[in-house]
């Protein structure tokens, strides 16, 4: 139990970083032949910060828990109570790292010197420290004193024993860099972060890029990628931030760059980066297709064309994008608020401190499990389309023109409900006498897990769809039109092909969620261009949902993207129309 807490503890440590200190410390041993760099700062960490985050955030746990005032207080006073006891484990040994030897930071380098005896080697500052610390240290670490070199300042902490000569004679051969190479710009381009991850291959490395491909037989299309970015890619970088977690909302972001001498360079790429991966999709395709056609002889092993659509759509969506002359790739992993009811009644200590933990899991599998529906909403429009040759319409009409049944109803026996298909009036309206009795059977694949907020529990309407696709009711195609339109006559199921898309099926969204659903069947439970473009989660618009920060959006590719509150509206429009000349690069984040 007491190794358990001493690593839930170091763990709250590690999360609770702020910001890092510069990588100047390690200056010294930047040489020419260093292509890796990492620098991790531990100087911001304090113990009495952090026990106070986590009794604060136990305390919050509770009332959202709904403790009453006699249990709250008992449950407090446990909580302080094994706090203490952690913080008696951890003090020692972090003031005895941090104050008594005074380590804050170290790095881990790779370089060239003593890349034929080992990868990497891990460094410490170690200017003016006595004999006294370097037993302390060692000790406090468990770690063999064999093993390290106190060199100039520097005590070096190689992989093991058989490195230590590698290391020494690397050590004391370094000759530093200048502060503008390339290793030092791409540390500088994450200066403010926790981890700092710094790449940049030596000339004479670069110049082996084409040899070797040529020898390993690579593919032009992928050949001419690596090859391309060996020459133009100067340095890369990238880093974690990580957020005070405990006891409030925190971010963690990650950013990854990618430098080359000019823009047009960077765009070329990005283009060659998109290029690899339809040749790459294209090439599995391929031989998925030859595999069924000559091997396996069997109809069972057909992949659906949709699935390598979807692994295109995936794929692009983690490009980096052109800034200037950088490729740049930025992630933000937001942490939700703690929601009553939410999280299951925790009467242990442990499980209030996992309260954040388990929130956050609960809500990310939430998530994915609204992106797996709405992908397979999307798939099924494709099944659709084979048998069709045409996405089905918005809606099929009676005579008179008026709605009877969605497309949702259309596509039932793709999603497995076909006996439901079976059951439903389709040459009566949806909401007869008949086909109400359906009304409250809607298939799981178009609830969202998250739902809406009743009372305090999330809990799901009867009913009631939170998918929609994009239309435009009235016919007016004021913005280009849209993928889903009215049937033009009665007994007709058919809308528009693939074809008919000139934005591509992987520019065009398909599914989007809402947050004032309607009933599934109703043939005008969908959202418009105008209500669309108004924004996310706004009190004038129907898109968004009870996730943090957005919505989730599949376009006709089946590729996934989360749409933020901050998004371009021209950037929603454009994502909700097929017409060809739409100013798409912005869901390409």
């Amino acid at each position: 139990m007491r190794t358990i807490t001493k690593l839930a503890i170091c763990l709250a440590l590690l999360l609770s970083v702020n910001k890092a200190h510069a990588q100047e410390t390690f200056a010294p041993l930047i040489s020419e032949n260093c292509f890796l760099f990492i620098h991790v700062d531990l100087s911001n960490i304090d113990i009495d910060t952090i026990k106070n985050n986590l009794q604060q955030f136990g305390e919050d746990g509770l009332r959202e828990l709904g403790f009453d005032e006699a249990a709250f207080a008992a449950t407090t006073r446990e909580l302080a109570v094994e706090l203490d006891k952690l913080d008696s484990l951890v003090r020692p040994f972090w003031e005895a790292l941090t104050k008594e030897i005074g380590i804050t930071e170290f790095a881990i380098i790779a370089d060239l010197g003593f890349l034929e005896r080992g990868a990497l080697v891990l460094v410490v500052p170690w200017k003016d420290k006595t004999d006294e610390q370097f037993e302390t240290f060692y000790t406090l670490l468990t770690l063999s004193p064999d093993i390290m070199q106190n060199i100039d300042g520097f005590l070096f902490l190689p992989e093991n024993s058989l490195m230590t000569e590698a290391v020494a004679d690397w050590a004391k051969s370094i000759t530093p860099v200048p502060a503008d190479s390339p290793i030092h710009e791409a540390l500088k381009s994450v200066a403010g972060a926790d981890i700092k991850v710094a790449i940049a291959l030596p000339e004479h490395l670069r110049q082996m890029a084409g040899p070797t491909l040529e020898m390993m037989g690579f593919p032009n299309e992928i050949r001419g990628l690596i090859q391309f970015a060996s020459q133009r890619v100067q340095w890369a970088s990238t880093s974690l931030s990580l957020p005070e977690i405990l006891g409030g909302n925190g971010m963690s972001d990650v950013l990854l760059t990618l430098k080359t001498p000019r823009r047009t360079d960077a765009v070329m790429l990005r283009g060659m980066m998109e290029q690899a991966i339809e040749f790459g999709i294209n090439t599995a395709q391929f031989a998925a297709n030859m595999a069924a056609n000559t091997q396996m002889q069997h109809e069972d092993f057909q992949i659906p064309p949709v699935v390598f659509s979807f692994a295109k759509g995936f794929l692009r969506a983690l490009l980096p994008e052109v800034e200037d002359d950088k490729l740049v790739l930025r992630m933000k992993w937001e942490l939700p608020e703690l929601t009553r009811g939410e999280t299951v009644a925790a009467l242990g200590v442990g499980t209030v401190l996992l309260l954040p933990a388990v929130h956050a899991a609960r809500e990310a599998a939430k998530r994915m499990q609204c992106v797996n529906q709405m992908r397979q909403i999307v798939i099924a429009l494709h099944w659709y389309h084979d048998t069709y040759s045409a996405l089905p319409p918005l809606h099929t009409v009676d005579a008179n023109g008026k709605p009877l049944h969605s497309w949702r109803v259309l596509i039932l026996p793709y999603i497995d409900e076909g006996a439901l298909y079976e059951a439903i009036r389709l040459d009566e309206p949806w909401d007869s006498e008949h086909n109400r009795q359906f009304h409250d059977q809607m298939p799981s694949t178009f609830q969202c897990p998250s739902g809406s907020v009743v009372g305090c529990y999330y809990s799901v309407i009867a009913g009631k769809v939170y998918f929609e696709v994009i239309t435009e009711p009235d016919g007016t195609r004021k913005f280009g039109g849209t993928p889903f339109v009215p049937a033009k006559e009665a007994g007709l199921r058919t809308g528009i092909t693939f074809a008919g898309i000139a934005d591509g099926t992987s520019n065009t969204l398909a599914i989007v969620e809402v947050r004032e659903p309607l009933n599934w069947m109703d043939p005008t439970a969908d959202v418009t261009l105008d209500e669309l473009s108004k924004g996310v989660n706004v009190p004038e618009g129907r898109v968004g949902s009870n996730h943090p920060g957005g919505a989730g959006a599949v376009f006709l590719d089946a590729s996934y993207r989360f749409l933020t509150e901050s998004m371009g509206l021209d950037i929603l429009r454009a994502g909700g129309t097929p017409a060809a000349g739409d100013d798409t690069r912005g869901w390409n984040w």
